[in-house]
């Protein structure tokens, strides 16, 4: 049986066959090597008309198409809106030679996908659920097959997708449905809600680039490394990682002051702003972090008062929930899948029972915001791309800028979501993420969903600056 989806390929509209995957085994696709891989954008109809330009950019670099997401939902099968889309991606990436998925759109117009950990709050009944652009980027299983994050379907797991546990279930595995982790396409999300917003990220994201491709081989790219305190002291790692970028960089530092490591330059809001505004093309933060900010040295309030439109920078950060967007339910006010909406156990909800899970979609009250998606739609300043966990990050977290710092230092021409990808896969194999088992500690388990609550804000093809020494 075969489903319809129409996309715009290099200013036609061309129609793409998608197999209707529901219950048959797959083969690995046989992609050539050395093909340049294909890019889809998936919006609302609404955002098309804002999105002309930047595909008509992306189709000078790249095969780009730009895709109905209500199309894609109305033709494809799928238990729910972020498996159907899901479904889609894989039978693109199987077929197709798909490499890159930019999803335009915030939790209150694209679906999110909120994957379940056991967390030990009595009030949420122990679960708790974080949103995960992970699931849409690890496609297949080992043998091919479509990985639908769903390996327990008894009861109400059927509901709970990516469930992770060993905080609270010492007995369970950790991978209790049996997530693959390892992304077959590189995904980034516009967290945008209007097609002004759409309009303003692309046309951010186009002169960036552009600016790039016409200084090929020109004047050295400026790294800046910010460490603020955290739970542990990340200044050796920065300047390892910056030494991994060496001479073709010009390079900058901000760490903390203690009596450790003296400091005439810490980091405040003063310091950033100032380095932002004289044109970083690459940023790392370590340390704390909070929705509107990282610990005392940038937030949300400085965003007026950067002028950094000409040369703006990707940055990541492995601080806490700086990349946040989406509620976290049950603790926070939510909307589930059956339309109910919940003040949350934070706010005084006692859940008796497992809750149920949160809509995909999380409109008008539902939909916070934070430093790493204002970054990119506040203006036509901040930054072109954004990396950060949508909530608590844990000091693992690290390794997984570690791995797209490195990612960046080694590839010849690197692009956002090849980079995130390889961390993903660094993240993977460092922290032993096969083989993890619960311990009496609650630390396991959240190493392992660390890769999987971390966010790419950001065109996945975009292109980086070379490291050419």
């Amino acid at each position: 049986m075969k489903r319809l989806a129409r996309c715009a390929l290099f200013g036609f509209s061309v129609v793409l066959l998608t197999a209707r995957v529901v219950g048959v085994p797959a083969t690995l696709p046989n992609h050539s090597a050395g093909t340049l891989k294909r890019m889809l954008v998936i919006a609302p109809n609404a955002f098309h008309p804002a999105l002309k330009e930047f595909i008509a950019h992306k189709q000078t670099l790249l095969p780009t198409a730009l895709c109905s997401l209500e199309t894609i939902l109305k033709n494809t099968s799928g238990a729910d809106d972020p498996e159907t889309l899901k479904r889609f991606l894989y039978s693109e990436w199987h077929d197709r030679e798909l490499g890159y998925v930019l999803l335009v759109g915030d939790v209150d117009v694209l679906p999110v996908r909120f994957m379940v950990l056991d967390r030990v709050t009595p009030a949420a009944f122990d679960y708790a659920f974080y949103p995960s652009d992970l699931y849409y980027a690890d496609l297949a299983k080992p043998d091919g097959a479509f990985a639908d994050w769903n390996a327990r379907q008894e009861g109400f797991h059927a509901a709970y997708f990516g469930e992770v546990r060993g905080e609270k279930n010492k007995t369970d595995p950790i991978n209790y449905d049996e997530v693959d982790y390892q992304p077959e396409v590189a995904v980034g999300r516009w967290p945008v809600s209007t097609p002004d917003e759409a309009r303003l990220v692309a046309d951010k994201t186009t002169a960036y680039e552009q600016s790039l491709l016409a200084k090929s081989g020109n004047p050295q790219p400026r790294a800046g490394f910010i460490a603020t305190g955290g739970w542990v002291d990340s200044r050796q790692l920065l300047d390892d990682l910056a030494g991994k970028l060496g001479g073709a960089w010009q390079l900058e530092k901000r760490f903390y002051s203690d009596a450790a490591r003296p400091s005439a330059t810490p980091p405040d809001h003063q310091q950033v702003r100032q380095l932002l505004n004289a044109g970083l093309s690459f940023v790392v933060h370590t340390g704390h972090g909070a929705p509107n900010g990282w610990d005392q040295c940038f937030s949300v309030g400085d965003l007026d008062r950067l002028t950094n439109g000409a040369q703006l920078p990707v940055i990541i950060s492995a601080g806490c929930s700086t990349a946040y967007f989406s509620p976290l339910p049950p603790y926070e006010p939510f909307m589930d899948v059956n339309g109910k909406e919940h003040a949350g156990s934070d706010h005084g909800e006692l859940f008796t029972a497992p809750p149920p899970p949160p809509s995909p979609y999380q409109r008008g009250r539902f939909n916070p915001t934070g430093l790493g998606e204002q970054l990119l739609k506040h203006s036509r300043n901040g930054s072109v791309a954004y990396i950060g966990c949508n909530t608590g990050s844990q000091p693992c977290g690290l390794t997984l800028v570690e791995g797209f710092v490195t990612a960046l230092a080694e590839a010849k021409e690197p692009r956002l979501g090849d980079c995130w990808n390889r961390a993903i896969r660094y993240y993977y194999a460092k922290e032993h993420l096969a083989t993890l088992t619960p311990t009496a500690d609650w630390y396991p388990p959240s190493i392992f969903f660390q890769g999987m609550k971390f966010m790419v804000f950001g065109d996945p093809s975009l292109r980086l600056p070379a490291n050419r020494k």
